[in-house]
């Protein structure tokens, strides 16, 4: 069980960083504003529908995959892969 919570994590985590960098290059693709990008953390940026949709479902990943190693480490503290 551990490991599949493990390995279920790690390819949360790189989808949703795939799915973020796809919503940042998809906005800079349409929009040439390349320093929005960088802002695009800390202030709101005019996105499409989908690049938002990918953009939320990113961050959603990213937010999951931290929830499944904390899981993780409470529920088997000496796990190691």
């Amino acid at each position: 069980m551990e490991v599949g919570i493990f390995w279920a994590e790690k390819g949360m985590l790189i989808l949703g960083a795939l799915f973020v960098l796809t919503s940042v290059m998809q906005y800079g693709k349409r929009s040439q504003d390349w320093k929005g990008v960088i802002t695009m953390f800390y202030k709101r940026i005019p996105m499409s529908v989908a690049e938002y949709k990918w953009y939320r479902l990113g961050i959603a990943l990213l937010v999951f995959a931290v929830i499944l190693r904390f899981a993780l480490l409470i529920l088997w503290p000496s796990y190691q892969l």
